[in-house]
């Protein structure tokens, strides 16, 4: 078994840290622009700023990958974090609460641990592996109590794209639309993503992606028995591009096989 009790009391500290920083009445919300589709608010840099600070405070020795100030890290051989502080950005900064902030842990180029903190629920989804996830403390038990199939398809991806990848995009959609019988939804976040490891969600297709948008979320997912591929259908690695998961092999084929044929 992994022996990661420092990790594990870090994920119990920054989940309760960070949520009191997202949630404070003072903080400033107004969305600032990076390039092209792509923004940020005081807070975004205020969280990743805080992470980081406790990470280097415990781990001094591990490297630091994160969307605002840290994004131009190699991963290296050794241990390196990997952080969103609000992904889910353009709902935050409209108050909409369906983001979440993602921290990642990889070891030679494997991921260890994750934890994804859930601000529309005030919940924090977490593993140091050995297929079992916790949501705060408590060890989470799968259910399969669901009688429609809910995929979360990642609208906010589709503009970092090229207009060929966001035609396959839309095709890929009709086909879901009228020769499936699941239910589409985005969150706009990788919210979505997490709640794949937990069944809230049975299955994602994201067609861009940078690490810090996925990594968590990919460890939950395997960690709870899920299915995660690139979007050619190879195993998912932290060099891919775009990902298509499920919480089992058949949801996963069916998803894989319509981005395919659209």
């Amino acid at each position: 078994m992994n022996n990661l009790q420092l990790e594990k009391e870090f994920f119990h500290f920054i989940a309760g840290a960070v949520r009191n920083l997202v949630s404070n009445p003072n903080k400033n919300m107004a969305a600032q622009h990076k390039k092209e589709g792509d923004i940020f608010t005081q807070v975004d840099i205020d969280v990743e700023n805080f992470i980081v600070s406790e990470i280097k405070k415990r781990f001094p020795q591990d490297r630091i990958l994160a969307e605002e100030n840290h994004a131009d890290t190699v991963i290296p051989k050794g241990r390196i974090w990997i952080i969103d502080p609000i992904c889910g950005t353009n709902n935050f900064s409209r108050g909409i609460k369906n983001f979440c902030t993602n921290i990642a842990l990889v070891d030679n180029n494997q991921l260890i641990a994750s934890c994804v903190i859930d601000h529309s629920q005030n919940d924090y989804l977490w593993s140091i592996g050995n297929g079992e996830i916790y949501v705060n403390t408590n060890l989470f038990q799968l259910s399969e109590k669901r009688f429609n199939t809910l995929i979360e398809v990642d609208f906010g991806s589709v503009v970092s794209v090229d207009k060929k990848q966001q035609e396959k995009h839309n095709r890929f959609l009709k086909k879901m639309i009228t020769e499936t019988n699941y239910y589409l939804i985005s969150l706009n976040s990788s919210l979505g993503f997490a709640y794949v490891a937990i069944r809230k969600m049975d299955g994602f297709i994201n067609i861009y992606n940078h690490p810090w948008d996925i990594c968590a979320s990919s460890f939950l997912i395997q960690q709870a028995g899920g299915v995660i591929t690139d979007l050619t259908g190879k195993p998912w690695t932290l060099a891919s591009v775009g990902a298509i998961a499920a919480k089992n092999k058949d949801i996963h084929k069916k998803l894989l096989e319509t981005f395919l044929n659209s």
